[in-house]
């Protein structure tokens, strides 16, 4: 279901057009390959999502979600997160494992699109992942990364 060659190509993307501190943080030479990617994506179920306040505070709290091709795919019920994604439809996700020199982390940052109905196929691999179709959704939301990067400790030895 990842499409992680398109995962891979926002990647190689966002580290050339990356600012000098970001790419002395996140070296390219330390990004996961197209296949550690997709290992690393199908093993976690959770990542901590960033989104606005009315008022401009930034809130991270941690869900679940899911990849869809090149999309994050969320479940949220009608709450701060929704009112805040539909104010402000961007919000960033890392999901990130490990401590010291043996840490990894996939940061993304992209626009959000809410939906109400989400598809079977949704549905389906949802619940596959996460052992239900969580029908106490309110609503879905898809997270379309404009730039994703990732950095492995693993590839720095």
């Amino acid at each position: 279901m990842i499409d992680v060659e398109a995962l891979a190509r926002l990647q190689e993307a966002s580290f050339a057009r990356a600012e000098r501190g970001l790419r002395s943080s996140w070296p390219r030479e330390s990004g996961m390959n197209a296949d550690e990617l997709r290992s690393f994506l199908d093993a976690h179920r959770y990542c901590v999502l960033a989104t606005a306040t009315s008022q401009h505070h930034p809130v991270a709290r941690p869900v679940a979600f899911t990849v869809i091709g090149a999309s994050f795919w969320f479940a949220t019920v009608a709450g701060g997160r929704l009112r805040n994604l539909e104010r402000t439809p961007w919000a960033s996700i890392v999901v990130a494992d490990g401590d010291a020199g043996e840490h990894r982390a996939v940061a993304a940052d992209g626009t959000a699109t809410i939906t109400a109905h989400p598809s079977e196929e949704l549905l389906a691999v949802w619940e596959a992942r996460h052992g239900s179709r969580a029908e106490w959704a309110a609503a879905w939301f898809e997270i379309r990364p404009t730039r994703l990067m990732s950095y492995s400790a693993r590839n720095t030895a």
